[in-house]
């Protein structure tokens, strides 16, 4: 296949894709995505074939492909559940096929959710500035500004701390932190 021919193809595979999204319908049926979806899948196969619409090879694409669906079989649990969509639909249980894979993208979408609210109440670590910051001021709570930049100044080159320049400490060619007007603006009143 020539690069001409290679950008044909995906060109024509890309039309077919956004057909098959502008068709779609927020009211259309289990019934009726099962029956596009199908189609989509056919059709695609037939792009890749090269099988025009209509002649017999396009029955041959048609018979190849539904068979192919009933017989896959992948060793990769994550596709178990695509297998069993794509042997429905060849197998037309559409409508089955459908509520399948909503209950399995919901399934997926709760399991998201309930890893994100996991890692969501572990305990974030400090930067290690505010840990030198918090140092200071459990040291000496009533720290001004002045006296911590000069704290903070004997720390630098020491792993956190490259510069302090300007009301901005920088550390690993970046800005870390913007000095405010007051040690309290910091975040440690509470201490």
């Amino acid at each position: 296949m020539t690069k001409q021919q290679k950008k044909d193809l995906a060109t024509r595979l890309k039309e077919h894709e956004q057909l098959f999204i502008g068709a779609g319908s927020d009211v259309e049926s289990d019934e009726q995505l099962a029956e596009a979806l199908v189609q989509f899948i056919l059709e695609r196969r037939r792009i890749l074939a090269d099988a025009e619409h209509g002649a017999v090879a396009t029955a041959a694409v048609d018979r190849e492909t539904l068979k192919r669906m009933c017989e896959w079989d992948s060793d990769d649990p994550a596709l178990s559940t695509l297998e069993k969509v794509l042997r429905r639909f060849a197998t037309g249980r559409g409508v089955e096929a459908v509520e399948l894979l909503k209950r399995a993208v919901i399934a997926r979408a709760e399991a998201l959710s309930e890893e994100q609210r996991r890692r969501a109440k572990m305990p974030r670590h400090q930067h290690p500035l505010d840990l030198l910051i918090e140092r200071e001021v459990v040291r000496n709570p009533k720290i001004s500004q002045q006296e911590l930049v000069l704290a903070l100044r004997k720390q630098i080159g020491k792993g956190v701390i490259d510069v302090i320049e300007d009301d901005q400490i920088w550390g690993s060619s970046r800005l870390l932190k913007y000095f405010p007007d007051s040690v309290n603006d910091l975040g440690f009143e509470a201490l």
